[in-house]
């Protein structure tokens, strides 16, 4: 077991029910904190696709609002989980609150979607800044487009590889 030193218990005498949290969330605030990253700032383009569905996104110098088929960030993507993954190439790069970010997305699911426009988050700030972004998003993946689409349904079999029960007799 442990020993209790003076030391030790000095400490954990300074820790009163007071000084300490009431309460925890692992909800962030409303507010956009804004970035301290290194970039051009300019406007920019870039078309993003997964799966079936196709995202054209337009960055514009300004406070960070979303804008995804006129509707809100939260409106269209209510999954945490989507927020967070196309907020991924601005995280990255230390940009949040930066950019205004506008986009038409149609096609495929929310998770396809939610791909698209990371994408085509990512794509707009390569074209915008090059020489400074281009590195760190490559190496943390975003410029890939991920090729993996749903397969077709084959004659003779039930899906794109479920095959009747055999009968041997």
């Amino acid at each position: 077991m442990t020993e209790t030193t003076p030391e030790t218990t000095e400490v954990l005498e300074d820790v009163t029910e007071e000084s300490a949290p009431s309460n925890f969330t692992t909800e962030s605030t409303g507010e956009a904190a804004v970035g301290a990253g290194q970039s051009a700032i300019a406007p920019g383009y870039g078309t993003g696709r997964r799966k079936r569905a196709i995202a054209r996104v337009r960055l514009i110098p300004g406070s960070g609002q979303w804008t995804l088929n006129e509707r809100s960030l939260e409106d269209f993507f209510p999954n945490k989980l989507h927020q967070q993954e196309i907020n991924d190439p601005f995280t990255a790069l230390d940009l949040q609150g930066r950019f205004d970010v506008i986009v038409r997305v149609h096609g495929g699911g929310p998770s396809g979607q939610a791909g698209a426009v990371r994408l085509g988050v990512a794509r707009a700030l390569n074209q915008i800044d090059e020489e400074t972004n281009r590195a760190t998003l490559k190496k943390a993946g975003f410029l890939r487009r991920d090729d993996r689409i749903i397969e077709r349904k084959k004659a003779g079999l039930k899906k794109a590889r479920k095959a009747p029960q055999y009968s041997k007799r």
